[in-house]
């Protein structure tokens, strides 16, 4: 039994020896993410460009990839909230998850990210997309309605006209091509053109058409 006194003096050694710290694994992730990942402008924009810059080749080869972006863009501390990267992860996605888009889209835009690419890859599966690849060939429709209505945008004014599908010049279609039907050539296809033209170009200047020529110098517009 100790005495008062050996009490006392072991009560004053032991507070004085230095207490050991506990590990603390919140530290030591602080420093690798400081020293791997950055807190900076430089960071936050690479994590942003390598999510925008994933595409869809294959469903297997999509998931990890946008899930290693996310994980970038987190690991940054980039404030993109779920909703804006919901939205950009659906718009990659092809025409054969439009079922997942619209659920998505109309009952869990705001779901947290991780959550939204669970429910993908649920919807894969119970779908049998998982091998599901881009697909290189477009549609039959889509190649119809480019057939018998072609357009082309102006990258000036941004307007859509109408073009030749066999020569691809402006003010006129297939039907009307005297390239195509030289036997329709007449003597009055100078005036019918130039109203066809004006009825195709509304609004459509001088300018624009001498910026289309020099951009784009083989559709001889």
């Amino acid at each position: 039994m100790l005495t008062p006194r050996l009490s006392n003096t072991s009560i004053k050694v032991s507070s004085a020896l230095p207490t050991i710290e506990k590990f603390n694994g919140y530290k030591i992730w602080q420093l690798l993410k400081a020293k791997f990942a950055g807190d900076n402008l430089t960071s936050k924009t690479t994590a942003l460009k390598k999510f925008l810059a994933v595409d869809y080749d294959s469903f297997l080869s999509f998931l990890p990839l946008i899930q290693a972006a996310n994980q970038k863009i987190v690991l940054s501390c980039l404030a993109l909230d779920n909703q804006v990267k919901t939205i950009l992860m659906i718009d990659k996605l092809p025409q054969e998850f439009h079922l997942f888009k619209t659920n998505i889209s109309m009952n869990f835009e705001t779901l947290p990210f991780d959550k939204v690419l669970k429910k993908l890859e649920d919807f894969a599966a119970q779908n049998q997309l998982n091998d599901s690849k881009k697909s290189l060939i477009p549609s039959e429709a889509t190649m119809y309605t480019k057939l018998s209505d072609p357009k082309t945008v102006c990258p000036h004014c941004k307007r859509g006209f109408r073009a030749c599908s066999h020569c691809f010049k402006g003010s006129h279609t297939e039907e009307n091509c005297f390239q195509k039907h030289p036997e329709k050539h007449k003597l009055n296809s100078v005036a019918s053109s130039a109203k066809q033209h004006s009825t195709h170009f509304t609004r459509y200047t001088q300018e624009d058409e001498e910026y289309l020529k020099q951009k784009y110098p083989n559709l001889n517009l």
